[in-house]
């Protein structure tokens, strides 16, 4: 994982992807629908659908060269096709007309910060809490949470570890729900030497993105070990065993958790996999019995809601069978 966000489809910070996509719409979207749709329908297989999107932009661009949305429409275009630099330059032309422009400084920050300017990338997000700190929504200003986030990866690419937690702590006070924030939050307190409280920053990671993600659990797995927690540590070094395709060993070390202190999240994370493996049975056992032990346990429910099931009957059976079977009734 970079320090900007995680490698995975569904980072947090698509939020502010979506709210600069949005400004392209706004800006662009009927040329870009009209001319896109006129190419299809001709049958052309020449450029790919970002070339011709590009190519559109830039058009627009030109007929309005002083206009800025066309120009952060490009910017985000430019950013989606790999192309950091002709985004970063887009951005500035839109900073020479309008300084304060927060989607122009958090995409020239998030670029700077990528291309390894953490200093630069930091006065752009200052730049931005600076214009969003005092205003009327900055409680639930998206554009000023991705800037605390940008200080607190500036900050952790600085090994500024008490800065890194200041900025974050503010991040996820705005958007509590930002996994990225809590996962960087977790791993600038436990370098600042504060495992209890960066296991409950990486517990918040882990809440909204329990799999396909490995260095939560990691962190939390070193964070656990500091805390003496061994139970949960092997329960986090066993999810990180599962998020590198080794399923069987994963399964094996959670099986033997089911009787330990760590036993809901091992029954959790045994759920996890069956629901991953296809094994649908058995996940259902698995989360309905760790539901009679934790009533409200958010990712058990969602794992019933996903594999469209009830909450679990008065009785059930131990799950037996497949990649999760003989767990010890804790």
């Amino acid at each position: 994982m970079n320090a900007v966000k995680r490698s995975t489809p569904v980072s947090d910070r698509t939020l502010n992807r979506l709210i600069r996509g949005a400004v392209m719409v706004l800006a662009i979207g009927i040329p870009l629908i009209v001319a896109l749709t006129f190419l299809d329908r001709g049958g052309n297989h020449g450029p790919t659908l970002v070339e011709r999107q590009i190519a559109t932009a830039q058009d627009v661009v030109r007929q309005a060269p002083n206009e800025i949305g066309p120009r952060l429409a490009l910017a985000q275009i430019y950013e989606t096709a790999q192309r950091p630099d002709d985004a970063l330059q887009q951005y500035d032309e839109v900073l020479k007309v309008s300084a304060r422009d927060k989607t122009a400084l958090l995409g020239r920050g998030d670029i700077l910060l990528a291309k390894g300017d953490p200093g630069a990338a930091a006065q752009a997000y200052k730049k931005v809490i600076a214009a969003a700190a005092g205003g009327e929504f900055a409680g639930v200003d998206p554009q000023l949470e991705h800037a605390y986030f940008g200080l607190g990866s500036v900050a952790m690419a600085e090994r500024r570890g008490k800065d890194a937690v200041t900025a974050l702590e503010q991040a996820v006070k705005l958007d509590a729900t930002d996994a990225d924030a809590w996962y960087l939050l977790g791993t600038a307190t436990l370098q600042t030497g504060s495992a209890r409280r960066s296991v409950e920053a990486l517990q918040k990671a882990v809440l909204f993105v329990p799999t396909g993600w490995c260095e939560p659990y990691t962190a939390l797995s070193q964070a656990y070990a500091k805390l003496g927690r061994a139970a949960s540590a092997e329960y986090a070094g066993a999810m990180v065993d599962f998020c590198q395709k080794k399923t069987s060993v994963a399964v094996s070390r959670l099986e033997k958790l089911t009787s330990s202190p760590a036993r809901i999240d091992a029954m959790l994370g045994l759920g996890m996999i069956a629901e991953a493996s296809g094994e649908r049975a058995s996940a259902l056992l698995w989360y309905r019995k760790l539901l009679k032990t934790d009533s409200s346990n958010f990712n058990a429910l969602s794992g019933l809601a996903r594999l469209g099931a009830a909450q679990p009957p008065a009785h059930e059976p131990a799950p037996s069978g497949g990649s999760s079977s003989n767990a010890t009734t804790s």
